[in-house]
């Protein structure tokens, strides 16, 4: 069988269309982002017989900053060297770019790309749990500020444990971008930064994900102190459902950390627990 690998086409769309739909009992995001991709490039299809058997993604989110994602494979043609044709194209496309970083993600369970990936010699530097839940109907929370003046949330990640625990990744739906100076002064400007007290006792980076519907909001970041934490989180809860929000979700570095996601409602998924994040060694 002949495995061709090229970019996809606006022709494509349905066909990858029918391949997610089979992905994550039909509750695939690939829906919600697919019309972006084909835009934006680096969506590619791996043609099996001339048939599009699959496809994934090579993302630039700064630059130098390479993202993999997306990886799908029709159930119809596993076990055919798809996956692997695939993945093998586009880390040799993102290295023609000579980037500082080459990463991607995956959950704990998805075997075969773990397999894959390890066999290209990527190696996991975080692992985080992912948390959900209903938004809440909270009060607006007293004390709860926008963060205005960068170099005070720069200074606070400097010493927090969750920035180290993450690697300096943010938790932003399935993507994990670098959290580097110029994305933070992105996020105070753009009002996505919260804190409390004075000097800070915690930060809080809400953001819309972009792997969920509208309903969805996402804690990009968390860290403080236990009251601090809790006061952030019921401000989100707030933020969300004023904004038309359902769900709030996280990616959440530090398993410490978990009780004060789950006593404001958020809890990991029955289905995996962990997320992990893979690099390829550059050197």
């Amino acid at each position: 069988m002949a495995i061709t690998v090229r970019p996809a086409t606006p022709e494509d769309r349905e066909r990858i269309l029918a391949i997610s739909a089979q992905i994550w009992e039909g509750e695939d995001y690939i829906p919600l982002v697919l019309d972006a991709w084909l835009a934006e490039g680096g969506l590619a299809v791996a043609e099996l017989d001339g048939t599009v058997a699959g496809f994934a993604k090579m993302t630039l989110l700064a630059p130098g900053e390479v993202w993999l994602e997306g990886l799908r494979v029709d159930p119809a043609h596993r076990g055919k060297g798809a996956a692997k044709a695939i993945a093998q194209h586009q880390l040799q496309t993102a290295l023609r770019l000579r980037p500082r970083s080459v990463r991607f993600a995956t959950a704990e369970v998805n075997a075969e790309s773990l397999h894959i990936a390890r066999s290209q010699g990527f190696q996991e530097i975080a692992r985080f749990t992912y948390v959900e839940g209903p938004v809440r109907d909270e009060p607006s929370t007293p004390g709860v500020h926008p963060v205005r003046e960068v170099e005070r949330a720069a200074a606070f990640l400097r010493r927090s444990p969750a920035y180290r625990a993450a690697r300096g990744l943010l938790g932003w739906g399935w993507r994990f971008p670098e959290l580097t100076p110029e994305r933070l002064a992105a996020l105070v400007a753009e009002g996505a930064a919260f804190g409390v007290g004075d000097p800070l006792q915690g930060i809080l980076l809400l953001v819309p994900d972009p792997y969920a519907p509208e309903a969805f909001a996402s804690v990009a970041f968390l860290d403080g102190t236990e009251e601090a934490e809790d006061a952030l989180l019921r401000f989100a809860h707030a933020w969300a459902r004023e904004k038309g929000g359902h769900y709030l979700a996280a990616m959440v570095p530090r398993e410490e950390h978990l009780p004060g996601f789950e006593r404001n409602g958020l809890v990991p998924l029955p289905s995996f627990r962990y997320v992990l994040v893979l690099a390829y060694p550059l050197g």
